[in-house]
């Protein structure tokens, strides 16, 4: 079977392997496992997968989460990323108008931050319909026909303006939106200080988001030992799946990562079989004798 292949990390004393989030391989148990660069081989047990789900606050293109996260969230992992959105629900009254205006005419809020990303570029703005006007033109009645996505919506008295650049100011009310937009990005650095983790993005999230929640998934393989070498982040492990089915010596697999580890560990199972055989051979010529 081809060996499993990919990147991870894991903190000494654990045995606990954390696969960067773009990776998922199969695992077996008693597979050998090669980590980074160590040269022991360890074995694995299970495998599970998990969400890591944080409230963060952000400032430009960085994330603080609480608690530390060292050696489970590290470079090049991606999370999908969502935050408070608004959306207008009521155009509550017209506090004043300049112009005249025909039924059936859009107006268009002004103010605010929309929300923006790659699929809507240019965000989305709440528009309203001209639904009754006086003899003069003036609006005495307004219907909401788009509410908007804005990541803080405007202030009251909140500027309308139709197509010709006529402005009215109303009064309208917002709330959370009924959708959510996610996003996402991948960690180009991490770092703890125990108490917090500070995450930083490869690009930052739309101007006006200062807080939210992020979810990223992994891949984490329970070693059948606690890790006793240095500390590792993002390095190549592999999972050698071929190995002899009596006495369990793993064989040279393609494409092996470290050709010596594999057959240093053979040479060790093979020499403890012949050191168990030697002392019952001797336990056997005593009891002869």
């Amino acid at each position: 079977m081809k060996p499993e292949t990919f990147e991870a990390c894991i903190e000494k004393g654990s045995n606990k392997l954390y696969l960067r989030s773009s990776f998922e391989v199969a695992v077996r148990n008693g597979a050998f496992i090669k980590l980074g660069k160590n040269d022991i081989f360890y074995k694995t047990e299970s495998s599970e997968k998990i969400n890591i789900k944080r409230k963060f606050s952000a400032q430009e293109n960085k994330l603080t989460i609480k608690g530390n996260f060292d050696y489970k969230l590290f470079t090049g992992d991606t999370a999908s990323i969502t935050f408070d959105e608004f959306e207008a629900i009521e155009i509550e009254k017209i506090i004043d108008q300049t112009g005249s205006y025909k039924l059936g005419e859009k107006i268009y809020m002004q103010g605010g931050q929309v929300s923006s990303f790659s699929g809507n570029v240019t965000g989305e703005y709440a528009e309203a319909e001209v639904k009754k006007i006086d003899d003069e033109g003036r609006i005495l009645e307004l219907s909401l026909t788009s509410p908007g996505l804005y990541i803080s919506p405007p202030k009251d008295p909140i500027e309308m303006m139709n197509e010709e650049g006529h402005t009215i100011k109303v009064k309208a009310e917002f709330d959370y939106s009924s959708q959510s937009s996610i996003l996402e990005r991948d960690f180009s650095f991490v770092e703890s200080d125990g108490k917090e983790t500070v995450i930083t993005l490869t690009y930052p999230l739309p101007k006006g988001i200062t807080n939210g929640e992020f979810i990223v998934n992994k891949q984490v393989i329970a070693l059948n030992k606690n890790y006793d070498d240095e500390s590792f982040e993002n390095e190549v492990c592999q999972i050698t799946f071929d190995y002899s089915p009596i006495n369990g010596i793993p064989l040279l697999p393609p494409n092996s990562l470290d050709p010596q580890t594999t057959y240093n560990e053979a040479v060790i199972i093979i020499e403890n079989k012949f050191h168990e055989l030697d002392k019952r051979l001797t336990r056997m010529e005593q009891m002869n004798f």
